[in-house]
């Protein structure tokens, strides 16, 4: 149900799908003869797009998330006492990989390899990937088999992966892979997600009673970008779109319950035990 919602009502009321309806409708609401209708959903939509364009909200609402949990060092990797490494599930996707037979992966790929850098640097460690089908219209496509053949691809040894496949959202990440590992607590585990991610990441892991270190990768903020500056706009507009939905998705998750925290940050479980 809670997939559903987030599918179905979370993307329509993104700001950049927003002002697309309004700019989109405008011209059919005034043919209707809705004149003044018309005349406000373009200059709302348009001076929106115009603040999304040129200058850098982008940054403004992706800097914070990005910058939320440090980076971690590969040496700290070397060096610590882990449990093992998840890789969470989202650059991956089940449909073109079945349409056109290899592994297909968008935004985020760098889960994927930095997952099996840290593998080759720790060969003690187990590597779980976590995730279904992220397509409300198409359950069936799911990333566990994708991350599967691309991992094995990369190196991790077979013997060391383990592939949870029917989560469908963070929460179902955090569930899932539980009753797939066992211990949870006992030594930390090191989360790989992307570092806009993080923040929610870690929060319902943490809220799910997991022991976890963060490990961001995939940054996308450069910092503030005004006017065209080479920008390209629909880079831009990107961004927002995936920022906004991720700071929304703060919220949801705060408001049922999933995060005990609206804005989670890094906890050093060392100095509270």
């Amino acid at each position: 149900m809670f997939f559903s919602l987030s599918k179905l009502v979370g993307h329509l009321i993104l700001p950049v799908t927003l002002v697309l309806i309004m700019l989109s409708a405008a011209p059919l609401i005034r043919w209707l003869g809705l004149r003044r209708l018309a005349r406000f959903l373009g200059t709302v939509g348009g001076l929106a797009l115009l603040v999304m364009l040129f200058t850098p909200l982008d940054d403004w609402l992706l800097s914070p998330l990005e910058g939320r949990f440090p980076q971690m060092e590969r040496q700290a990797v070397i060096d610590g006492d882990f449990a093992g490494i998840i890789v969470l599930g989202g650059a991956e996707d089940g449909r073109l990989t079945r349409a056109h037979g290899q592994p297909a992966i968008g935004s985020g790929g760098e889960r994927f390899t930095e997952a099996a850098i840290l593998s080759r640097l720790r060969p003690d460690l187990p590597v779980v990937f976590t995730g279904g089908s992220g397509f409300y219209s198409d359950p069936e496509a799911s990333g566990g088999p994708v991350a599967e053949a691309l991992l094995l691809d990369l190196g991790v040894p077979a013997d060391r992966l383990l592939i949870e496949s029917r989560s469908r959202d963070t929460w179902e990440n955090a569930t899932f892979t539980r009753a797939l590992v066992g211990d949870v607590v006992s030594r930390p585990w090191i989360l790989i997600t992307s570092a806009y991610h993080m923040p929610r990441s870690y929060g319902v892991f943490t809220t799910d009673g997991w022991n976890i270190r963060a490990y961001p990768v995939d940054y996308n903020a450069l910092g503030p970008i005004w006017g065209w500056n080479d920008y390209r706009f629909v880079d831009r507009l990107w961004q927002i779109h995936m920022a906004t939905r991720e700071w929304l998705g703060l919220l949801a998750y705060r408001l049922s319950g999933r995060l005990e925290h609206i804005f989670p940050a890094p906890v050093d479980r060392r100095s509270s035990e």
